[in-house]
């Protein structure tokens, strides 16, 4: 009888541990997502945390002309503090390139992400700015009319007066188009009258653009006005076709919970045309240990990590001078599933070893933990949390 109350006294031990472990969780979560909810608000219930959902895989508006003919123009969420600090960076070399660069045949078949980036208004007084796709007498707006100043500059910074009035690129698909008839691309402007300008597109077919790199980024500028002015709009180009499989991920690990800079682990996962994955880690801001979860493959930083030459108490790449393209880690990775987010992390707390939260990549609607985007974003530096704006994406109306 002593024996099995020893027996019966140390399970009820144990589920008391296990108990108080998923109390301590619990709170550390609760924490988080209160702090979260008076920064940023509450997530409207269909709020998703991929930005990097593969173009047309949702919410496609494609037009069709007749049968297996089809054109995708999908609205891209931009992430607003890093895009405005590449065209800061970019604009001042653009500008004075524009106008010596190469003329080149545009090819109207193509798949590819714009970002329109800058803008220099027509000498003649304010105008509208647009790109259209064109075919069989039908046309689709790519961006909505870019109003910009007689003979000024606008870019993506910083500032009321200086922004051009997009926050979100586009994904435009017109590959399927090759057999149809009448296909073209239109760059034009208008004063005020849209309609009639539209009328007339095939007076500005889009036979022409430049292309400029700057910083290993690249830009296409588009003459609108029929001036030959290259200027008037210049698009940040993004994954032109074929479009990689590959996404970003960052993660906030609960070592502090009034802390959203998405940077205690942010690591990348791309798949190959030949179907063979990887994983590259860039940044490790956070100073706990973890293991990352990724399709069937695991990585731990006081495993992996300490092999390597990491300590886990040790923040990588997220202070002083970032480099954006380090790599930290990388190995090969198997089963992750780029729209399923299969990923998860695993985090050793502050309050003990043995308290373990385990972090999934978050549904619609709930308080985000783990974010994904697009592998040209960049991540925020220590203590600078998101921008309170950094998953909005506007609506058409917002762009006129």
């Amino acid at each position: 009888m002593l024996a099995a109350g020893i027996v019966m006294a140390g399970c009820s031990n144990t589920d008391v541990i296990e108990q108080n472990q998923a109390s301590l969780i619990e709170n550390q979560k609760n924490e988080y997502k209160a702090n979260y909810v008076a920064k940023y608000g509450q997530p409207a219930a269909d709020q998703s945390w991929d930005f990097a959902t593969l173009p047309g895989a949702a919410n496609t508006r494609a037009a069709k002309t007749r049968a297996g003919e089809t054109m995708t123009c999908d609205r891209i969420n931009v992430y607003p503090q890093h895009f405005n600090k590449y065209v800061k960076t970019d604009r001042d070399q653009i500008k004075s390139m524009v106008a010596s660069a190469e003329v080149k045949p545009w090819n109207p078949y193509l798949a590819v992400e714009l970002f329109p980036s800058l803008g220099h208004g027509d000498t003649d007084g304010d105008k509208h700015f647009e790109l259209a796709v064109c075919y069989n007498g039908e046309h689709t707006d790519v961006f909505g009319g870019i109003k910009l100043n007689r003979d000024s500059w606008a870019d993506k910074g910083s500032g009321s007066t200086s922004n051009l009035p997009h926050n979100s690129g586009r994904y435009i698909d017109t590959k399927d188009l090759a057999t149809a008839e009448n296909v073209y691309w239109a760059a034009y402007s208008y004063n005020s009258n849209k309609s009639e300008a539209e009328g007339h597109l095939a007076d500005y077919k889009l036979e022409y653009y430049k292309e400029i790199v700057v910083n290993g980024r690249t830009y296409w500028c588009f003459d609108c006005a029929g001036k030959g002015d290259y200027s008037n709009l210049i698009c940040m180009v993004v994954d032109a076709d074929p479009m990689p499989i590959e996404k970003r991920y960052m993660v906030e690990d609960l070592g502090a919970k009034d802390d959203f800079d998405f940077n205690d682990i942010v690591f990348d996962v791309k798949q190959a045309q030949d179907g063979t994955q990887k994983c590259v880690i860039r940044a490790m801001g956070g100073t706990l240990d973890f293991t990352l979860q990724i399709g069937n493959t695991t990585w731990t930083k006081s495993v992996e990590g300490v092999a390597n030459g990491f300590n886990v108490k040790t923040m990588y790449n997220t202070q002083g001078t970032i480099v954006w393209d380090k790599v930290l880690a990388e190995f090969p990775v198997t089963g992750w599933d780029f729209n399923a987010n299969n990923i998860s992390v695993k985090v050793k707390t502050m309050i003990s070893d043995d308290v373990i939260i385990e972090i999934p990549f978050p549904k619609q609607g709930e308080i985000p933990m783990i974010i994904a985007f697009r592998t040209f974003c960049d991540w925020q530096s220590e203590r600078e949390s998101l921008p309170k704006d950094w998953w909005v994406i506007p609506g058409d109306e917002e762009e006129e």
